[in-house]
């Protein structure tokens, strides 16, 4: 469910982080995919987070989010959050002549991630802005 990427300049230098995703898509298998001290905190979780929903907590929290072109688009949208430099990928359609993977539904959340920098931002913005953000 949750993905850290790692990475080293060489053999010689130390690992250091890179960023973590949240495989939000993987609630949609059931089962045992939130492991059981996090059930046991947090109570259940459901088997899909939908965009409209997170979009209006978050709003109603005073935090929003900007759209991203990005070269996934149109299947897949992609939001970005400045201050905390998150990002979430949201299912929008299935291409034509593929399939739903993971029973995903137009408007679920794919995956949370972090970093998403003002950098990236803006290097995506320059490479697919002519995309629906």
């Amino acid at each position: 469910m949750v993905e850290f990427f790692w990475c080293r300049e060489s053999r010689d230098h130390a690992w250091t982080g890179h960023h973590f995703t949240l495989q939000v898509h993987r609630l949609s298998m059931g089962g045992n995919t939130v492991n059981r001290v996090l059930r046991e905190r947090y109570g259940r979780f459901g088997r899909r987070l939908r965009f409209d929903r997170l979009e209006r907590v978050l709003t109603t929290r005073g935090v929003h989010l900007e759209g991203v072109p990005n070269p996934n688009a149109p299947a897949y949208t992609l939001h970005s959050q400045p201050a905390s430099q998150v990002s979430v990928l949201v299912f929008r359609s299935a291409e034509r002549g593929s399939r739903q993977r993971d029973s995903e539904r137009i408007g679920d959340v794919h995956t949370v991630s972090s970093s998403m920098t003002a950098e990236q931002v803006a290097w995506y913005r320059s490479r697919y802005g002519d995309q629906n953000a």
